[in-house]
């Protein structure tokens, strides 16, 4: 079957679904064509949570996106949203994450209707650009490979959070890189 055949066919998680044993979904905000996000109640914590659903074609997929899910979780920042938990489903992946009030970027570009002020700009780059060092920086460098502002959200209290879409890219560089 081809994959862009099953994403077709596939259809949304309904609100009230509980998976497993713990993640109430709420409703679906997202869809790509990777799978979908949903807001979801952990029932474990009451807490409000949001689901990437991510469908795969094969094995070799289903253990870089593991790979990814803990690669997410182990990494701590306040511009990247926490991953909490990761789970196989009907073959098909999530990852849960802390949910971030706000919109993205781009939806923010075109409801501001013109530039946003040039402070409010380089506050956001700065944000931005601490991220990427912070990922540029670990023992083996993250690199995300899709900054664009579909993939950037404004939170409620105006700081930038950057979401990755899958398969981000870990480097394993030899250490004698500077040599």
């Amino acid at each position: 079957i081809c994959f862009d055949l099953a994403l077709q066919t596939k259809e949304m998680i309904e609100a009230g679904t509980v998976l497993q044993d713990r993640y109430r979904i709420e409703k679906q905000i997202g869809q790509g064509g990777m799978g979908a996000v949903y807001i979801a109640t952990d029932e474990r914590f009451g807490s409000t949570v949001a689901i990437k659903e991510t469908l795969f074609m094969d094995d070799n997929y289903r253990k870089a996106i593991e790979r990814e899910a803990r690669l997410l979780n182990s990494l701590k920042h306040n511009a990247l949203p926490r991953v909490t938990d990761h789970f196989l489903e009907e073959n098909v992946q999530f990852l849960v994450m802390e949910y971030i009030s706000g919109e993205d970027l781009s939806h923010a570009l075109e409801d501001n209707g013109r530039p946003f002020p040039v402070e409010q700009v380089l506050t956001w780059a700065d944000q931005l650009l601490d991220a990427l060092d912070f990922l540029h920086n670990q023992v083996n460098p993250v690199i995300h490979r899709d900054i664009k502002p579909q993939n950037m959200m404004i939170t409620t209290r105006g700081q930038i959070k950057i979401f990755f879409a899958p398969v981000i890219k870990a480097l394993v560089i030899p250490a004698n890189r500077n040599q």
